[in-house]
């Protein structure tokens, strides 16, 4: 029935517009996932989007337990149209819920920090399962909780006097790097059938005006 739907829709939007989310769902994983602890500033919040969508990381999980992520358009140009966004704000800290949900599906907790003892790119082990890496604001980095339930710490080394790059730029250098290396090993780390036919699904809903009504519609027929 999914599928019928997809037919369906289709027929309200570009040939080439579907064309071209075949092409971006080929090459869409959610083996490597990043999650937000409390980022405010919008500019950095609506960068780390833009990076996930470029190398094709369809989830992005946002912590707010101080901070509201706010997203701002004319940095992040639409992409997180293209994304999942899962946010963790009902609690008044959402650290500790986020770690466990992500450990239930089997993710490895990978802490970014440039102060205790990490693997850098190079040396990280991308075939030991799915990770997910968390970034923290950049005054105050992550928080303890995440360090203490961390499974690994991950940095990218530096070589001149300044120890850390702006939060935007460490995520899209890390994203870069990693996508990099996942194209050139033998991991199977694309999405599978099921999922590219969700996400499919949701991207027409989001780029059909009224499309519950017409699902409303599909389904009558049905």
């Amino acid at each position: 029935m999914e599928k019928k739907l997809i037919d369906f829709l289709s027929k309200f939007v570009t040939e080439k517009r579907v064309k071209l989310f075949d092409k971006v769902l080929e090459k869409r994983s959610r083996y490597l996932t990043v999650v937000l602890e409390d980022i405010y500033q919008a500019h950095n919040a609506s960068a780390v989007l833009r990076s996930c969508d470029c190398f094709g990381f369809q989830d992005v999980h946002i912590i707010e337990n101080k901070n509201e992520y706010y997203i701002s358009p004319d940095i992040a140009l639409g992409s997180s149209k293209w994304l999942d966004l899962k946010r963790y704000n009902e609690k008044s800290n959402n650290t500790i819920e986020t770690i466990q949900k992500l450990k239930n599906e089997n993710y490895r907790i990978i802490a970014t920090t440039p102060h205790k003892s990490a693997k850098n790119l190079q040396t990280f082990d991308i075939n030991k399962g799915k990770f997910a890496i968390f970034f923290g604001t950049e005054m105050s980095g992550l928080s303890e909780k995440v360090f203490e339930n961390s499974d690994e710490y991950l940095k990218i080394d530096m070589f001149g006097f300044t120890e850390s790059l702006n939060i935007s730029v460490s995520v899209a250098t890390i994203l870069h790097h990693l996508r990099l290396r996942l194209e050139r090993s033998k991991i199977n780390f694309l999405l599978k059938k099921e999922e590219k036919l969700n996400i499919k699904l949701e991207w027409l809903r989001r780029s059909i005006k009224k499309s519950d009504l017409l699902e409303k519609e599909f389904y009558k027929k049905k």
